[in-house]
């Protein structure tokens, strides 16, 4: 399974992603470029800016619509 393929999934089940839990839980160092390879390949991913306990603003990654 690729990088793109476990975002897609982890997307799909109608959950969010962000780049700390990108690392943790799949692996994945470079989710926003993983994200753009999807977005090419026409999956409808939307992002939220969201701020951390700690006060830094990360992007949070959904699907736009049912995949």
């Amino acid at each position: 399974m690729t990088q793109c393929d476990k975002i897609a999934a982890w997307l799909g089940s109608g959950r969010t992603l962000t780049v700390a839990e990108a690392l943790t839980e799949l692996g994945i160092y470079a989710l926003s470029q993983r994200v753009g390879e999807l977005r090419r390949q026409g999956v409808p991913i939307a992002s939220d800016t969201v701020e951390t306990a700690g006060g830094a603003r990360v992007s949070r990654y959904r699907l736009a619509i049912p995949y």
